[in-house]
């Protein structure tokens, strides 16, 4: 009796970075690319740091801009039409409106890992992937401060959790080159098929 009350009870909220945070060392990796970014055809760069405050770990109070990029052309595609549950295609004139975007660094960068053990150690769990945005925020922007000075954050996706993404802080922007690869459906069909067949997808 006393197990099944256990599993029943509510999750508690997910915590905040602990009092001690900024005297804390930081699990990192250390990233080169390529990264990818499926960007709306009127842009002609891809490198947005974002200060909507509507992205998951980006507000307008934060102080910083962040860019959000896969780690393949698995994960840009499915945190770009992956966010209407249920979904089961998609059309080739959406498809159209997005170029495809391979990023690289000019440095090695260095990212906190909000994946695998790198949550235990940092005192946080999955939920920074995918639960609440405004705890999300509060994690980013304690990341940015850290006097580490970290480049940016590794996370899982929430569409995919077995694909990674990053998000890079705007102060590594001038060590970014992009180039532009073009749409999915005249530039890359044997890939779009892969990821249509992989999420179940139609071509509408």
């Amino acid at each position: 009796m006393a197990n099944n009350l256990h599993h029943n009870d509510p999750l508690p909220n997910h915590p905040e970075p602990p009092p001690d945070f900024f005297n804390r060392p930081l699990p990192v990796i250390e990233s080169v690319g390529v990264w990818y970014r499926l960007n709306a055809v009127e842009y002609s760069s891809a490198l947005y740091f974002d200060r909507s405050g509507k992205g998951r770990f980006d507000s307008p109070t934060q102080g910083y801009g962040i860019l959000y990029v896969g780690v393949d052309q698995y994960a840009a595609f499915i945190e770009t039409f992956g966010r209407v549950h249920g979904a089961k295609g998609v059309s080739e004139a959406v498809l159209k409106q997005r170029n495809l975007f391979a990023i690289k660094t000019r440095r090695p960068l260095i990212l906190v890992d909000f994946t695998g053990s790198g949550l235990v150690k940092l005192g946080a769990d999955g939920r920074i992937s995918s639960g609440s945005y405004n705890m999300a925020r509060i994690w980013a922007k304690a990341v940015w401060e850290h006097p580490m000075q970290v480049d940016g954050i590794r996370y899982r996706s929430r569409h995919d959790d077995e694909r990674f993404c990053c998000g890079l802080f705007d102060r590594i922007a001038s060590d970014l080159q992009e180039d532009n690869l073009g749409n999915l459906v005249d530039h890359h069909p044997k890939l779009l098929s892969e990821i249509l067949t992989e999420y179940d997808y139609g071509l509408l």
